[in-house]
Order: C-alpha cells, then structure tokens, then sequence
C-alpha cells in the first residue's frame, strides 16, 4: 500500500469516527444502551437493599456482640489455668485479643467518626450502657470495645478491617461509580455498533461527489458483510464506466482534431472572403477548444505529480497572456492580487488549467450591464495548501445551480449562458476545475461575487 493511499485511508477513518458522533442514531443507541444498564444496576441495588436492610452499624453490632458473650462464656467456663491458653488462640486463629481496661489507658485523639458513634450507640443498646469504642488506645491502633466481666472491665481489640469490611464504601460512592462505568460501556457499545454504518455513509457520500473512495474490509457480521461487499460491487463498476467514458471521450476527441485540422486548410484555399473565412475559422477553433476540454477532461483521472512550484510566477504569466489578448479586444478588464513567491507542491500543468478555466468561463459567460468583463483573481496561502478566488461582475448563477454548475456537462439555461463573445461552451471548465481540485483532496465553492457577478474559491492542498 502507498503513502498516499494509507494517508487517505487515515483520514477517511477519522472522517468515519467524526461522522459516528455527529450522528443522530449513535446518540439514540448511546442513551438505549446507557438506560438499560443503568436501569439494571439500579434494581439490582434496590434488590440488595431489599434483601438486607439492616444498616452496616447493626450487622457489625451483632458481630461484636457474639463474640463478646462467646468470649465471656468461653472464660467463664474455663479454669484459670485455661484462659491463657484460650486467649492466646483467640489471638492467633481470629485476631481477637482481650486486654484488662486500665483507668489509665489513653484514649486516641480526636471526637469518633460518624460510623463509630452509630456503632457504639448500637452496642450500648445490645451489651451495656458503659460500653465505650475506641480507634486507638495507648498508641496501638485497632477497633476497641469495652465490656464487663465478673464486675471487671476488658478491651475487645479486633482488627479494623472488620469495620472497613462491614462499612465499605457508601452506596451513592457504589452508584456514581456503576453509573459513570456503564455510560463508558455504552459509548463503547454504541460506538462499534455505529462506526460501520458511519464509514458506509461517508463512502456513499464521497462517491456521490466523485471523489476517489478506497474499498471497504468485508467483514464483521453477515448482513453488514454483504452491504460492503455490494458497496465494493458498486464502487467498482462506477470506476469501470467512468474509465470507459474517459477513454471513450479521449478516442472521440483524437479521432475529431484530424478532420478539424484538414477543414480548416481547406477553408483557407477555398478562396472566400476574408469576413467569411474568418467566421468559418473561428468555428472550427472553438469546436477544437471544445474537443480540447474532453482531452482535458479525459486524462484528469490519472495521479497527479508534486513538485515545488512559484504558484504566483504561474498565475502571473498566464493573466498576463489573457490580459493581453483582453485588452487587445477591449472587452475585459483582468486585476490579479498575486503575492510574490508563493509556494505550493503539485502539477504547474494542473495548475494553469484551473486558473484558464475560471478566467474563460467569466470572459464566456460574465459580460455585465456595461458590455464589458470585470474579472478579478486572488491567491493566498491557506492551511494545507493554496487559495485561489476568481470573482466577475456577470449574472452570477443561482445558488440552487451551484452544484449542477460543478457537473460535466452542467449547461445552464440561465442568465450567464451565451452572453460571452465566444459563444456556448462545453460545460466542462467549472468540471474540470472540480476534478483538478478532488485529485488534490481540495474543494470547489461557488457564491455570489461583492461585484454581483460569480465568485469561485478553489482550495489546493499540496501533494503528499
């Protein structure tokens, strides 16, 4: 695969992807998908809150509490010399140590937290009304709970991850995180959902204007397989008719200019007036121009080739050439805002063409109220490229005619037509200047001019 080819189907891709968010049924999907998951999430929250409702605080209440009174049974049921022993498997197997609660034991610093409160309050409530938690006692961190034995008072220390398991984080903190997981999965869903139809869409989009479209990857699922599969189809019969009416237009036009050249000798040995040969000269120039346009036509479909050229330098020398012939004639006025060395990577050949096509279009079509053709060109640099306007002080086109204007063949019956000194033409400068444009992967806009004729902008990104 080619440079270029590879750098057209990057950007085909992420003209796929911008398509994919801008579209009406990606959103459509996107909120079905979210919905659904967060809905789910929902009831399943709402289930488990059903099935236990009991605050973390009371679980853990209970917890405690059973283990007191198995500790106080299990020490009260044993012998002194026993309860060592008992402690200290208490200690290794569940992490539970007893210690004797001293007057002097320093309390850690600090008013409890709001779920320690709530769980003493609890066990205040299930052991005693003495009963005291703690998060840290002479320096040792840990969950302390006090309780009474045979009139004496002892700490329960258990690991604080008992709380921490109980406690965990908080539903709302539960809910916006399942909720922000399930919009991601749903973007994603609706992303891989969406991006096929989107890429199709583009294509279909490209090929309608004429542009060059790469094929589509046949796979993925059946039915989405067989719609890029016809696509393909599709896309290369057009490609096939197109080269045939190329390659027919470039024979027909090859096979014309014989005859034409021969004609013309003999009109010029026929012995007629000079006002009658003239005429008849002229009409067999501008059906040779004509003949020209289809070559011109014809070979567009070939790659176009990138140099460094003084676009201005181009420009100039070819408005000097009609300005000369224009105002021989005194028919037309050409000013041309060209700035001095401008650069620009493509086909001076192509280059020419597109500026010669906007100036004989306006001096065919754009005589204004005056008798005369005020045509006006400018070139500047743009982001990728060049910028090339030609605006005239003609009729202009209307704007529901703009896009049959950029066709081949697009013969108005409008004010600009036959208005010109050269009569009708062909109907493929404005075309030609489209395709010369496309190859480029640039753009062709027409509006109308501030001289309240025509205004043409051409965009020509260099070659990569």
């Amino acid at each position: 695969m080619s440079a270029d080819q590879t750098l057209a189907d990057r950007r085909f891709r992420w003209a796929a992807a911008l398509d994919t968010l801008r579209a009406g049924f990606f959103w459509r999907t996107f909120l079905l998908f979210a919905g659904l998951v967060i809905a789910s999430v929902l009831a399943i929250l709402a289930s488990y809150r059903l099935l236990d409702p009991a605050p973390p605080e009371q679980r853990l209440a209970w917890e405690i509490t059973s283990i007191v009174n198995l500790t106080r049974s299990a020490l009260l049921g044993s012998t002194p010399a026993r309860r060592l022993p008992l402690l200290e498997q208490l200690a290794e197997e569940e992490g539970l140590r007893v210690l004797p609660l001293e007057p002097s034991d320093r309390i850690g610093p600090g008013p409890l937290p709001e779920q320690l409160l709530a769980l003493e309050a609890r066990l205040q409530q299930l052991l005693d009304e003495d009963t005291r938690v703690a998060r840290q006692v002479n320096d040792e961190s840990g969950l302390w709970v006090s309780f009474s034995l045979s009139g004496d008072a002892y700490w329960l220390v258990l690991p604080y991850e008992r709380l921490e398991r109980q406690f965990g984080p908080r539903l709302t903190t539960i809910v916006w995180v399942t909720g922000l997981l399930s919009l991601i999965g749903a973007f994603v869903l609706s992303w891989h959902a969406d991006r096929p139809l989107a890429a199709i869409a583009l294509a279909l989009n490209r090929l309608g204007r004429g542009e060059k479209v790469h094929a589509l990857p046949e796979d993925g699922p059946p039915r989405l397989a067989a719609v890029r599969r016809n696509f393909n189809r599709m896309r290369a019969d057009l490609a096939a008719i197109e080269e045939d009416r190329s390659v027919a237009l470039a024979g027909i036009s090859h096979d014309l200019r014989s005859p034409l050249t021969r004609l013309r000798l003999e009109v010029e040995m026929a012995g007629l007036s000079d006002a009658t040969q003239q005429a008849m000269v002229d009409d067999i120039e501008r059906i040779d121009a004509i003949v020209g346009q289809f070559v011109e036509y014809a070979r567009l479909g070939e790659p176009a080739r990138g140099v460094e050229v003084d676009a201005a330098a181009e420009l100039r020398g070819l408005v000097d050439r009609y300005r000369s012939g224009a105002s021989g004639d005194g028919v037309a006025t050409i000013v041309a805002d060209l700035p001095d060395s401008l650069r620009w990577r493509g086909d001076p050949v192509d280059l020419r063409r597109v500026g010669a096509n906007l100036i004989e279009n306006s001096l065919r079509h754009a005589v204004g109220p005056d008798g005369r053709v005020h045509i006006r060109m400018g070139l500047s640099s743009s982001q990728r490229g060049i910028h090339l306007v030609v605006e005239d002080n003609g009729p202009g086109i209307a704007p529901e005619l703009h896009a049959c204007a950029l066709r081949p063949f697009g013969r108005l019956d409008a004010a600009r037509t036959d208005h010109g000194q050269q009569g009708a033409g062909s109907g493929l400068g404005l075309a030609i200047v489209s395709r010369i444009a496309r190859r480029y992967d640039g753009d062709v806009q027409l509006e109308s001019s501030k001289q309240g004729g025509l205004r043409v902008s051409v965009e020509l990104p260099d070659t990569r």
